[in-house]
């Protein structure tokens, strides 16, 4: 493994945790439907993603589209969340904190969109 700056550990933090929130909250969407407990879907790195996957079949007409193409990039940015933080080990890869901070970036906008999308389906209209 490569010396790190100070700055780049960080960084790889941010990135750790913003990946896990998003599994998070993956997890949180999975259960809500299924009655189930966040913390067992989220139990397994990857079965958030998976299973959250499965709901896409059952989303709203207008919300099927959005969905699926979110899910698409949530897969898309925890791989390559993945790969970032591999990439440590390699001799040839690019280790900075700019990188990782942008992977970071990219999971939360991800996130909250996700969790805009999920708010409006569960909203209860106000009286």
């Amino acid at each position: 493994m490569q010396r790190l700056t100070d700055e780049t550990v960080l960084a790889v933090g941010r990135l750790t945790l913003a990946a896990a929130e998003l599994e998070f909250f993956l997890a949180r969407i999975v259960a809500d439907q299924a009655g189930d407990d966040p913390a067992t879907v989220f139990a397994v790195p990857g079965d958030p993603l998976l299973a959250a996957r499965d709901l896409v079949r059952f989303a709203a007409a207008d919300r099927h589209d959005e969905f699926s193409r979110l899910l698409d990039s949530a897969e898309l940015y925890l791989t390559q969340s993945q790969r970032a933080v591999r990439a440590l080990w390699s001799e040839h890869g690019r280790v900075d904190a700019v990188t990782f901070d942008e992977i970071t970036g990219l999971l939360l906008r991800c996130r909250d969109r996700l969790q805009e999308l999920f708010d409006d389906v569960v909203r209860v209209p106000s009286a």
